[in-house]
């Protein structure tokens, strides 16, 4: 990455004493000029334990840094440490930290988006619509991609069991039978409404973790509120996006990914650029 900026390891909040650092990339020399600027939520963040370093893969932020954009990956706390809404208190407490902006960062506070993969999407969805007429301009994201992110916590589906202990039940403390509000409240269809941000969705059709299905739900949700969305199927993609479930997170669709986020982001945040064919396969 000698051809980027990376300032690693920045403690942005300690929510009840728990350190939560982020890494930001940009481009080299960082300008003065504020930039578009993207925030990543990657591994298992909020569901548990996860990794922000996959930020740093060839196809995640170094792909949007090389595109002039500036780019931040963070921690979340996870189930283990906090249930929800912890984990989305913790991406608006660094939504609100790029906007205070303290480190001199070339943030501009106005194009600020968000994405992430799987439960990291599911992140980035809740942030992009929960600020709908409940949070501030400081909590406000302006253009959101989830990859095979879950949008419905009470369809219960692949690996998405509301019924006895699982990734989705640690998420919000409880089963359905006694936390279907919570499953709500932690679900982004739930929040979808009039004004929200433009929508990148894209999502494997044979994701055996978190059905395709949730996918379309969402889609059609946002469409009904006016929304500007789009969905990009990945033709017999896994949560993976891989047409084999135990191939590693890498290949081609990944780099694919990537172009159609960093294009997507740029045609939002920086709508002067002219609109690029889409090269998902």
């Amino acid at each position: 990455m000698r051809d980027l900026t990376r300032l690693p390891n920045i403690c942005y909040a300690s929510p009840d004493g728990v350190d939560l650092h982020l890494d930001v990339l940009g481009p080299a020399p960082l300008p003065t000029s504020p930039l578009a600027t993207i925030v990543r939520i990657d591994g298992c963040p909020g569901w548990g334990p996860g990794d922000r370093s996959s930020a740093m893969l060839p196809f995640a932020n170094p792909a949007l840094a090389r595109a002039g954009l500036l780019t931040v990956a963070i921690s979340v706390r996870h189930s283990g440490q906090a249930i929800f809404p912890a984990p989305l208190r913790d991406v608006q407490a660094a939504l609100r930290w790029l906007r205070q902006n303290q480190v001199d960062l070339p943030v501009d506070p106005g194009r600020i988006g968000v994405w992430g993969h799987s439960a990291g999407g599911h992140l980035a969805a809740m942030a992009g619509l929960t600020a709908l007429g409940h949070g501030t301009p400081r909590d406000e994201v302006q253009a959101v991609v989830t990859v095979s992110g879950p949008s419905d916590l009470t369809r219960p589906g692949g690996a998405m069991q509301i019924d006895r202990p699982s990734p989705v039940t640690a998420l919000v403390g409880g089963e359905v039978s006694t936390h279907l509000e919570q499953l709500r409240a932690a679900s982004p269809i739930a929040h979808v409404a009039a004004g929200a941000p433009p929508f990148l969705i894209i999502h494997g059709t044979r994701d055996e973790t978190v059905p395709y299905e949730q996918a379309e739900r969402l889609h059609r949700a946002l469409l009904a509120a006016g929304a500007d969305t789009q969905l990009l199927p990945i033709a017999g993609g896994h949560h993976n996006l891989r047409r084999d479930p135990y191939a590693r997170y890498a290949g081609q669709v990944w780099h694919n990914v990537a172009s159609e986020a960093a294009r997507f982001f740029r045609r939002h945040l920086l709508p002067r650029d002219v609109d690029e064919p889409t090269n998902l396969r």
